[in-house]
Protein backbone atom coordinates (compact mmCIF):
# COMPACT_ATOMS: atom_id res chain seq x y z
CA UNK A 1 0.00 0.00 0.00
CA UNK A 2 2.84 2.58 0.84
CA UNK A 3 4.57 1.15 -2.66
CA UNK A 4 1.11 2.24 -4.35
CA UNK A 5 0.90 5.57 -2.76
CA UNK A 6 4.71 6.71 -3.24
CA UNK A 7 3.94 6.18 -7.07
CA UNK A 8 1.14 7.99 -6.96
CA UNK A 9 2.72 11.05 -5.66
CA UNK A 10 4.62 11.27 -8.37
CA UNK A 11 1.56 11.52 -10.71
CA UNK A 12 0.65 14.88 -11.84
CA UNK A 13 -2.84 15.47 -11.79
CA UNK A 14 -2.82 17.88 -15.01
CA UNK A 15 -1.46 15.79 -17.58
CA UNK A 16 -3.29 13.77 -20.28
CA UNK A 17 -7.37 12.84 -21.00
CA UNK A 18 -9.37 10.10 -21.55
CA UNK A 19 -12.79 8.88 -21.03
CA UNK A 20 -13.36 6.12 -18.63
CA UNK A 21 -15.05 3.46 -21.00
CA UNK A 22 -18.56 2.12 -19.66
CA UNK A 23 -18.84 -1.19 -18.11
CA UNK A 24 -17.56 -3.65 -18.47
CA UNK A 25 -14.01 -2.34 -18.53
CA UNK A 26 -11.47 -3.45 -20.94
CA UNK A 27 -7.95 -4.19 -19.17
CA UNK A 28 -5.38 -6.83 -18.41
CA UNK A 29 -6.81 -8.87 -21.57
CA UNK A 30 -7.20 -9.88 -24.57
CA UNK A 31 -10.10 -10.69 -26.66
CA UNK A 32 -10.79 -11.77 -30.34
CA UNK A 33 -13.74 -13.50 -31.11
CA UNK A 34 -16.59 -15.26 -30.16
CA UNK A 35 -20.16 -13.17 -28.98
CA UNK A 36 -17.67 -10.92 -26.46
CA UNK A 37 -19.00 -8.44 -23.93
CA UNK A 38 -20.18 -5.22 -25.87
CA UNK A 39 -19.33 -2.06 -23.34
CA UNK A 40 -20.02 1.10 -24.81
CA UNK A 41 -16.45 2.47 -25.86
CA UNK A 42 -15.16 5.32 -27.87
CA UNK A 43 -13.27 4.79 -30.60
CA UNK A 44 -13.06 0.92 -31.08
CA UNK A 45 -15.21 -2.13 -30.83
CA UNK A 46 -14.69 -5.17 -29.96
CA UNK A 47 -16.29 -7.69 -32.84
CA UNK A 48 -16.61 -11.25 -33.86
CA UNK A 49 -12.98 -12.29 -35.17
CA UNK A 50 -13.58 -14.11 -38.81
CA UNK A 51 -10.36 -16.19 -38.79
CA UNK A 52 -8.00 -17.67 -36.08
CA UNK A 53 -4.62 -15.93 -35.99
CA UNK A 54 -1.47 -17.17 -38.63
CA UNK A 55 0.93 -13.51 -38.14
CA UNK A 56 0.76 -10.73 -36.21
CA UNK A 57 2.63 -7.34 -36.26
CA UNK A 58 2.94 -4.23 -33.94
CA UNK A 59 2.64 -0.60 -34.07
CA UNK A 60 3.02 2.04 -31.48
CA UNK A 61 0.97 5.03 -31.98
CA UNK A 62 -0.20 7.89 -29.53
CA UNK A 63 0.61 4.73 -26.21
CA UNK A 64 -1.65 2.17 -27.92
CA UNK A 65 -0.19 -1.05 -29.34
CA UNK A 66 -1.92 -2.49 -32.17
CA UNK A 67 -1.69 -6.14 -33.05
CA UNK A 68 -2.51 -6.58 -36.84
CA UNK A 69 -4.10 -10.45 -36.43
CA UNK A 70 -4.84 -12.62 -40.28
CA UNK A 71 -5.38 -15.96 -41.14
CA UNK A 72 -7.08 -18.95 -41.43
CA UNK A 73 -5.48 -21.47 -39.18
CA UNK A 74 -2.61 -21.00 -36.60
CA UNK A 75 -4.23 -19.71 -33.06
CA UNK A 76 -2.18 -17.68 -30.93
CA UNK A 77 -3.13 -16.77 -27.64
CA UNK A 78 -2.65 -13.40 -26.11
CA UNK A 79 -0.94 -13.09 -22.64
CA UNK A 80 -3.61 -12.49 -19.98
CA UNK A 81 -2.50 -11.96 -16.30
CA UNK A 82 -3.04 -14.92 -13.54
CA UNK A 83 -6.77 -15.04 -11.91
CA UNK A 84 -6.29 -13.90 -8.17
CA UNK A 85 -5.86 -16.25 -5.82
CA UNK A 86 -9.28 -16.07 -3.95
CA UNK A 87 -10.05 -18.33 -0.94
CA UNK A 88 -13.18 -20.16 -2.18
CA UNK A 89 -12.06 -20.45 -6.30
CA UNK A 90 -15.06 -23.55 -6.20
CA UNK A 91 -18.22 -23.76 -3.85
CA UNK A 92 -18.23 -20.28 -3.01
CA UNK A 93 -21.52 -19.94 -0.44
CA UNK A 94 -23.88 -16.55 -0.67
CA UNK A 95 -21.93 -13.45 0.03
CA UNK A 96 -25.00 -12.21 2.17
CA UNK A 97 -24.12 -12.55 5.31
CA UNK A 98 -19.79 -11.54 4.82
CA UNK A 99 -21.19 -8.59 3.29
CA UNK A 100 -23.81 -7.61 6.11
CA UNK A 101 -21.08 -8.50 8.50
CA UNK A 102 -18.74 -5.53 6.44
CA UNK A 103 -21.59 -3.43 6.43
CA UNK A 104 -22.02 -3.17 10.24
CA UNK A 105 -18.17 -3.44 11.12
CA UNK A 106 -17.90 -0.25 8.75
CA UNK A 107 -20.76 1.46 10.47
CA UNK A 108 -19.81 1.13 13.77
CA UNK A 109 -16.08 1.32 13.53
CA UNK A 110 -14.43 5.14 13.77
CA UNK A 111 -15.68 7.80 11.56
CA UNK A 112 -12.28 8.23 9.21
CA UNK A 113 -10.91 11.72 8.70
CA UNK A 114 -13.14 12.54 5.26
CA UNK A 115 -12.18 15.76 3.80
CA UNK A 116 -15.12 18.06 3.20
CA UNK A 117 -14.82 20.11 -0.81
CA UNK A 118 -16.90 21.01 -3.17
CA UNK A 119 -15.20 18.13 -5.69
CA UNK A 120 -15.35 14.56 -5.71
CA UNK A 121 -12.10 13.26 -6.51
CA UNK A 122 -11.86 9.94 -7.61
CA UNK A 123 -8.04 8.25 -9.49
CA UNK A 124 -8.48 4.86 -10.85
CA UNK A 125 -5.67 2.68 -13.24
CA UNK A 126 -6.71 0.62 -16.00
CA UNK A 127 -5.23 -1.16 -18.46
CA UNK A 128 -7.20 -1.81 -21.57
CA UNK A 129 -7.63 -4.13 -24.73
CA UNK A 130 -9.90 -3.80 -27.38
CA UNK A 131 -10.54 -5.21 -30.78
CA UNK A 132 -11.81 -4.75 -34.30
CA UNK A 133 -12.08 -7.07 -36.85
CA UNK A 134 -12.39 -6.90 -40.09
CA UNK A 135 -12.29 -8.72 -43.83
CA UNK A 136 -9.70 -11.41 -43.40
CA UNK A 137 -7.51 -9.12 -40.22
CA UNK A 138 -8.04 -8.37 -36.47
CA UNK A 139 -6.38 -5.26 -34.70
CA UNK A 140 -5.96 -5.21 -31.61
CA UNK A 141 -5.25 -2.40 -29.37
CA UNK A 142 -3.97 -1.97 -25.88
CA UNK A 143 -4.14 1.36 -23.69
CA UNK A 144 -2.65 0.91 -20.08
CA UNK A 145 -4.30 4.22 -18.63
CA UNK A 146 -4.04 5.70 -14.90
CA UNK A 147 -7.23 8.44 -14.30
CA UNK A 148 -8.02 11.00 -12.25
CA UNK A 149 -11.13 12.67 -12.05
CA UNK A 150 -12.34 16.26 -10.33
CA UNK A 151 -16.46 16.28 -10.29
CA UNK A 152 -18.66 19.38 -8.89
CA UNK A 153 -22.17 18.66 -8.01
CA UNK A 154 -23.27 20.63 -11.04
CA UNK A 155 -21.81 18.29 -13.28
CA UNK A 156 -18.82 20.75 -13.89
CA UNK A 157 -15.13 19.53 -13.26
CA UNK A 158 -11.69 18.00 -14.51
CA UNK A 159 -10.12 14.56 -16.16
CA UNK A 160 -6.45 13.73 -16.55
CA UNK A 161 -5.45 10.86 -18.29
CA UNK A 162 -2.21 9.44 -17.76
CA UNK A 163 -1.32 7.11 -20.88
CA UNK A 164 1.19 4.88 -20.88
CA UNK A 165 3.44 3.32 -23.79
CA UNK A 166 2.89 -0.40 -24.06
CA UNK A 167 6.56 -0.97 -24.55
CA UNK A 168 7.15 0.47 -21.34
CA UNK A 169 5.34 -2.20 -19.26
CA UNK A 170 5.97 -5.31 -20.86
CA UNK A 171 3.86 -8.25 -22.33
CA UNK A 172 1.78 -8.59 -18.81
CA UNK A 173 2.49 -6.22 -17.34
CA UNK A 174 1.90 -6.41 -13.46
CA UNK A 175 -0.09 -3.25 -11.55
CA UNK A 176 3.55 -1.58 -9.93
CA UNK A 177 4.94 -1.41 -13.38
CA UNK A 178 1.45 0.51 -14.76
CA UNK A 179 2.23 3.04 -11.85
CA UNK A 180 5.71 3.29 -12.56
CA UNK A 181 5.45 3.97 -16.08
CA UNK A 182 2.04 6.33 -15.21
CA UNK A 183 4.22 8.17 -12.32
CA UNK A 184 7.01 9.05 -15.39
CA UNK A 185 4.70 9.75 -18.35
CA UNK A 186 3.23 13.17 -19.73
CA UNK A 187 -0.85 13.51 -18.77
CA UNK A 188 -3.18 15.39 -20.95
CA UNK A 189 -6.33 17.41 -19.56
CA UNK A 190 -9.60 18.21 -20.42
CA UNK A 191 -11.89 20.53 -18.24
CA UNK A 192 -15.91 20.59 -18.37
CA UNK A 193 -18.61 23.09 -17.99
CA UNK A 194 -21.46 22.35 -15.70
CA UNK A 195 -23.57 19.74 -16.85
CA UNK A 196 -20.29 18.04 -19.19
CA UNK A 197 -19.24 15.10 -16.17
CA UNK A 198 -22.04 13.21 -15.94
CA UNK A 199 -22.00 10.38 -12.47
CA UNK A 200 -23.26 7.23 -12.23
CA UNK A 201 -25.51 8.75 -9.46
CA UNK A 202 -26.16 12.30 -9.41
CA UNK A 203 -24.83 14.17 -5.74
CA UNK A 204 -25.94 13.82 -3.20
CA UNK A 205 -25.62 10.07 -3.41
CA UNK A 206 -28.19 8.31 -1.56
CA UNK A 207 -26.90 6.47 1.75
CA UNK A 208 -30.15 4.60 1.90
CA UNK A 209 -30.30 1.43 0.72
CA UNK A 210 -33.35 1.56 -0.75
CA UNK A 211 -32.97 4.42 -2.71
CA UNK A 212 -29.55 3.67 -3.78
CA UNK A 213 -30.84 0.91 -4.92
CA UNK A 214 -32.98 2.38 -7.50
CA UNK A 215 -30.49 4.67 -8.77
CA UNK A 216 -28.06 2.07 -9.18
CA UNK A 217 -30.48 0.03 -11.16
CA UNK A 218 -31.55 3.22 -13.46
CA UNK A 219 -27.74 2.73 -14.01
CA UNK A 220 -27.22 -0.87 -14.83
CA UNK A 221 -30.60 -2.41 -15.65
CA UNK A 222 -32.36 -5.19 -12.98
CA UNK A 223 -33.57 -6.96 -15.58
CA UNK A 224 -29.79 -7.93 -16.73
CA UNK A 225 -29.87 -10.19 -13.56
CA UNK A 226 -27.27 -9.83 -10.52
CA UNK A 227 -24.28 -8.77 -12.89
CA UNK A 228 -25.57 -5.44 -12.87
CA UNK A 229 -25.56 -4.75 -9.25
CA UNK A 230 -21.81 -5.65 -9.02
CA UNK A 231 -21.03 -3.59 -12.17
CA UNK A 232 -23.10 -0.62 -10.94
CA UNK A 233 -21.28 -0.35 -7.71
CA UNK A 234 -18.08 -0.69 -9.85
CA UNK A 235 -19.29 2.33 -12.00
CA UNK A 236 -20.33 4.48 -8.33
CA UNK A 237 -16.74 4.36 -7.54
CA UNK A 238 -15.21 5.32 -10.54
CA UNK A 239 -17.04 8.63 -10.88
CA UNK A 240 -17.72 9.50 -6.98
CA UNK A 241 -15.92 9.55 -3.99
CA UNK A 242 -18.02 7.24 -1.85
CA UNK A 243 -18.25 8.11 2.22
CA UNK A 244 -18.64 5.90 5.07
CA UNK A 245 -22.70 5.82 4.86
CA UNK A 246 -23.11 5.27 0.66
CA UNK A 247 -20.18 2.52 1.65
CA UNK A 248 -22.65 0.68 4.03
CA UNK A 249 -25.67 0.97 1.55
CA UNK A 250 -23.60 -0.14 -1.26
CA UNK A 251 -22.42 -3.48 0.51
CA UNK A 252 -26.05 -3.80 2.18
CA UNK A 253 -27.52 -3.80 -1.29
CA UNK A 254 -24.87 -6.03 -2.67
CA UNK A 255 -25.82 -8.59 0.32
CA UNK A 256 -29.74 -8.52 -0.79
CA UNK A 257 -28.54 -9.33 -4.09
CA UNK A 258 -29.60 -13.29 -4.93
CA UNK A 259 -26.30 -14.52 -7.39
CA UNK A 260 -23.88 -12.81 -5.38
CA UNK A 261 -21.26 -15.34 -3.98
CA UNK A 262 -18.67 -15.02 -1.11
CA UNK A 263 -14.85 -15.90 -2.84
CA UNK A 264 -13.74 -14.86 0.63
CA UNK A 265 -10.03 -13.57 1.43
CA UNK A 266 -7.70 -12.11 -1.72
CA UNK A 267 -4.97 -10.08 -2.44
CA UNK A 268 -5.25 -7.64 -4.97
CA UNK A 269 -2.89 -6.92 -7.83
CA UNK A 270 -1.47 -4.11 -5.67
CA UNK A 271 -0.89 -6.23 -2.83
CA UNK A 272 -3.47 -5.15 -0.86
CA UNK A 273 -5.43 -7.47 1.18
CA UNK A 274 -9.34 -7.19 0.98
CA UNK A 275 -12.59 -9.75 0.72
CA UNK A 276 -13.77 -10.69 -2.43
CA UNK A 277 -17.38 -11.50 -3.60
CA UNK A 278 -18.72 -12.37 -7.38
CA UNK A 279 -21.28 -13.00 -9.57
CA UNK A 280 -21.21 -15.44 -12.64
CA UNK A 281 -23.36 -14.75 -15.91
CA UNK A 282 -23.77 -15.75 -19.15
CA UNK A 283 -24.63 -19.85 -18.29
CA UNK A 284 -21.46 -19.51 -15.92
CA UNK A 285 -19.29 -18.32 -19.07
CA UNK A 286 -17.86 -14.89 -17.13
CA UNK A 287 -17.39 -13.64 -13.72
CA UNK A 288 -17.23 -9.91 -12.69
CA UNK A 289 -15.48 -9.84 -8.92
CA UNK A 290 -15.15 -6.82 -6.66
CA UNK A 291 -12.57 -7.07 -3.81
CA UNK A 292 -13.53 -4.55 -0.67
CA UNK A 293 -10.90 -3.07 1.85
CA UNK A 294 -12.27 -5.07 5.06
CA UNK A 295 -11.97 -2.51 7.94
CA UNK A 296 -13.31 0.83 5.62
CA UNK A 297 -15.58 -0.95 3.16
CA UNK A 298 -13.85 0.81 0.08
CA UNK A 299 -13.88 -0.73 -3.10
CA UNK A 300 -10.23 -1.59 -3.87
CA UNK A 301 -10.52 -3.56 -7.62
CA UNK A 302 -13.00 -5.37 -10.21
CA UNK A 303 -12.02 -7.29 -12.72
CA UNK A 304 -13.82 -9.44 -15.25
CA UNK A 305 -13.04 -12.41 -16.66
CA UNK A 306 -14.29 -15.37 -19.04
CA UNK A 307 -14.56 -18.78 -17.68
CA UNK A 308 -15.49 -20.44 -20.96
CA UNK A 309 -13.55 -19.67 -24.39
CA UNK A 310 -15.73 -18.26 -26.91
CA UNK A 311 -16.46 -19.58 -29.83
CA UNK A 312 -12.81 -18.26 -32.42
CA UNK A 313 -11.44 -16.31 -28.85
CA UNK A 314 -8.27 -16.52 -28.91
CA UNK A 315 -7.73 -16.82 -25.41
CA UNK A 316 -6.66 -19.46 -22.40
CA UNK A 317 -9.05 -19.77 -19.85
CA UNK A 318 -10.09 -18.73 -16.96
CA UNK A 319 -9.19 -15.45 -18.76
CA UNK A 320 -8.86 -11.97 -17.06
CA UNK A 321 -9.99 -9.24 -19.59
CA UNK A 322 -11.27 -6.17 -17.72
CA UNK A 323 -9.31 -5.15 -14.64
CA UNK A 324 -9.54 -1.84 -12.53
CA UNK A 325 -7.75 -0.57 -9.44
CA UNK A 326 -9.61 2.09 -7.11
CA UNK A 327 -6.28 4.30 -6.47
CA UNK A 328 -7.47 7.42 -4.38
CA UNK A 329 -10.47 9.45 -3.65
CA UNK A 330 -11.11 12.08 -1.42
CA UNK A 331 -13.42 15.73 -1.70
CA UNK A 332 -11.19 18.97 -2.56
CA UNK A 333 -11.75 22.45 -2.69
CA UNK A 334 -11.02 23.13 -5.81
CA UNK A 335 -9.26 20.86 -9.24
CA UNK A 336 -5.63 20.50 -7.99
Amino acid sequence: MSRAKDLLRGLDPAREVDQWPATPRVDWATVAGGPPPQPERRGWRRRVVLGAVLTTATAVAGGMVIVQVAGPSVPVYAATPPPLHVQYAGDAPAARDALLHLAAAVQAGPAAGERAGRFSFVRVGQWSLDIASGKGSTEVGVVPQVISTWRAPDGSGKVATVTIDRLDVGQRPNAEAVLDAAARGAAEVNTYAAGELAAVVADPVPDDVDALERALYAHQPRVNGPKSAVRAVADLYRTTAVDRKVRVAALRFLARTDGVLLRGAVTDRLGRQGIAVSVDSDNGGARDLLIFDQETGLLLAYESMLLRRPERLPVQVPAVFSYVLYLDQDRRPDMS
